[in-house]
């Protein structure tokens, strides 16, 4: 067992390859079940500008059309390997996130929130979510805006955060407080964000938004999206947006420049064990 703020290199690469392994579980199901992913975030970033992991990148990150997750969210709750476990905003009272994890039982990743949850947090795969968002543009700054708020409160309702700014921290722990002695339970704060998010799931939009992992929570059309375009990472072929290029640059600008030497790392969580792996 590890403890440590930063890997070293023998750590991180062996994280990798534990990650891959959960990976390859992900796609074999979307393969089978005809189910459409995109590589996201850093991870798409390391697919185009690596092809594969970003060197120091510790986690790996997908995203699907809300229809595809919960085709997903239904098959492995009904069926899955015994070696992983699923996870959904709903499916465990203590998961303070509102998008989807498989993660890698009889392993651990504890991060500073780990003593705070009924669950062993474990090696995992991140699955955000792709909402439609209404055209109208009143319409749109009152559902985005709904849908952040509601998103906050699902995780201050469970976790409190300690590693914050004083006055973030304060604020942040007083709505933790406040929501525990009002007779409102974390769950039903849950459901209320779920429902806002798919508000709009049936009606014909062309934007999308994944409305959890970004504060400013930038629009993207279907059409950025689709169709699917396939790129190398590591020693696999995976799912990329047809317009990459736009999704990259809205979360960092110019993605081909290597930020500074003494950045180049992410921090270690708290604990971590592979287990057998």
């Amino acid at each position: 067992m590890i403890k440590s703020k930063r890997y070293d290199d023998d750590t991180l690469k062996h994280l990798q390859q534990v990650e891959m392994k959960l990976f390859k579980y992900f796609i074999e199901i979307c393969e089978e079940h005809d189910l459409t992913y995109f590589m996201y975030a850093g991870s798409l970033l390391g697919t185009i500008r690596h092809h594969g992991f970003i060197p120091w990148d510790d986690d790996i990150d997908v995203i699907m059309f809300r229809e595809d997750f919960e085709k997903l969210n239904n098959l492995l709750e009904k069926d899955i390997d015994i070696k992983y476990r699923f996870f959904n905003v709903l499916n465990e009272e203590t998961y303070h996130y509102t998008w989807g994890r498989i993660t890698l039982k009889n392993t651990l990743f504890k991060e500073w929130w780990g003593d705070q949850v009924d669950y062993t947090p474990n090696i995992f795969l991140d699955i955000f979510i792709l909402d439609n968002i209404p055209t109208n543009n009143i319409k749109k700054f009152i559902h985005k805006w709904r849908c952040f708020t509601l998103n906050m409160l699902t995780s201050y309702s469970i976790i409190k955060f300690e590693n914050e700014s004083t006055l973030k921290k304060i604020i942040q722990q007083t709505i933790y407080y406040i929501i525990k002695i009002l007779p409102i339970s974390p769950f039903s704060i849950k459901k209320r964000c779920v429902k806002c998010f798919t508000k709009y799931q049936y009606d014909d939009c062309e934007e999308v938004c994944d409305f959890p992992s970004e504060f400013l929570m930038p629009i993207s059309f279907k059409s950025d999206w689709l169709p699917l375009k396939k790129a190398k990472f590591e020693d696999i072929e995976v799912n990329i947006p047809n317009n990459y290029d736009k999704i990259l640059k809205m979360d960092y600008g110019n993605y081909m420049e290597l930020p500074p030497e003494e950045s180049r790392f992410n921090e270690a969580p708290e604990e971590i064990d592979f287990g057998e792996y």
